[in-house]
C-alpha cells in the first residue's frame, strides 16, 4: 500500500481509503466536497491524503448512513457540540422510523386481507353456492360515508368521493367493500332496475375511526347467500332469500348489506363477480 509521510504522520492516497473503507473515490470526492471527509493534504498535483484520524470517521458517516439519515444531517451531526441537537435529529428520524413501520404494516393488512377475498371467492365458485344459510356476524365498527346509488353498481363500488372521505378522516381501509341499502325494497330495485336510492359506503378501516363517520355493524344472526356473476343479476338471489324467510318464518330487518368479494377492484370479468348478500334477523319464532 502506497503511503505519504509528513511530519511522522502515515497519510494514505485517496485510493487506499477507497480500498480501506470500502467505499469509491467517487464518493470520497463528494464527502470532501460537502465537508464530511476532507483529505489532511492535497499536495501540488492535487492528490488527496488522508490521515487514519480522518478515515475513522468514515465508519460513522456508514452507520448514520444506515439509519437513514441525509449527508446533509450527517455533516451538521458531526460538528454538532451539543447533545440536545443529535437527539434531535434522532427525534426526529424516530417519527419517520413509526411512520413508515406503520405504512408497511398496512400495506401488508390490506395485502393479506385482499388475498383472503381471492380465496374466498374462488372457493365460492368452485362450488355451488346457490343456497341460503343462517350465520352469526361478529361485531365489528366500520367507516361509513352516507352516498347516492346512481344505478350503476361501478360508480358506488370505486368511489373517488370514498377515497376523499377516508384521506380526510386520517385513515386507510382494508378488506371489502359495503353498500348498506336502508330498505330491502332498494336493495332488489337497485340490482333488477337500477333505481337510485340513498345508501351507505362501509369498509373496515385500519386506524381507529371518528365518531362522526363510524357505524358498528353485526353482533347478531344474518341471512347470507352468495351471488355470482353479473351484480344486476342479484334480484335472483333477492327472490331466493325472500323465499327461503318466508319457508323458515324468519322476520328480517329492513336493511341489506352487500359485500362485494371480488368486483371491479379485482377483475373486469363478471363471471368472476362474488358478492355476498347479508339481511339481519330480526327474531326468530
Amino acid at each position: 500500500m502506497t503511503t505519504y509521510i509528513s511530519r511522522e504522520r502515515r497519510l494514505y492516497k485517496i485510493g487506499d481509503v477507497s480500498k480501506i473503507s470500502g467505499i469509491s473515490c467517487r464518493t470520497l470526492r463528494l464527502y470532501d466536497d460537502l465537508g464530511l471527509v476532507e483529505p489532511d493534504l492535497v499536495d501540488d498535483n492535487k492528490y488527496r491524503y488522508y490521515s487514519l484520524k480522518t478515515i475513522l470517521t468514515i465508519p460513522v458517516i456508514n452507520y448514520f448512513k444506515m439509519m437513514g439519515f441525509s449527508l446533509d444531517e450527517i455533516s451538521a451531526m458531526l460538528k454538532c457540540a451539543d447533545f440536545r441537537e443529535t437527539k434531535r435529529h434522532f427525534t426526529t428520524h424516530l417519527e419517520l422510523c413509526d411512520n413508515e413501520e406503520r405504512r408497511i404494516a398496512e400495506q401488508r393488512q390490506a395485502i393479506y386481507e385482499w388475498d383472503k377475498l381471492i380465496d374466498e371467492a374462488s372457493n365460492v365458485l368452485s362450488v355451488d353456492q346457490a343456497f341460503v344459510n343462517v350465520k352469526f356476524q361478529p361485531k365489528i365498527d366500520l367507516l361509513c360515508m352516507p352516498h347516492h346509488f346512481m344505478g350503476e353498481f361501478a360508480e358506488s363500488i370505486i368511489s373517488p368521493d370514498f377515497g376523499t372521505f377516508v384521506k380526510r378522516h386520517n385513515n386507510t381501509i382494508m378488506g371489502p367493500v359495503i353498500l348498506k341499502f336502508h330498505a330491502f325494497k332498494d336493495a332488489l330495485n337497485a340490482a333488477c332496475d337500477g333505481e337510485e336510492c340513498e345508501i351507505d359506503l362501509l369498509q373496515e378501516a385500519m386506524r381507529p375511526i371518528d365518531d362522526d363517520c363510524r357505524i358498528s355493524a353485526g353482533g347478531r344472526m344474518f341471512l347470507s347467500t352468495y351471488h355470482c356473476g353479473k351484480f344486476e343479476d342479484m334480484g335472483k338471489s333477492f327472490e331466493r332469500m325472500a323465499a327461503y324467510s318466508k319457508d323458515n318464518k324468519y322476520k328480517l330487518s329492513n336493511e341489506v348489506y352487500e359485500r362485494f368479494v371480488t368486483d371491479y377492484w379485482t377483475t373486469y370479468d363478471p363471471n368472476l363477480f362474488v358478492v355476498e348478500i347479508l339481511i339481519p334477523i330480526d327474531n326468530t319464532n
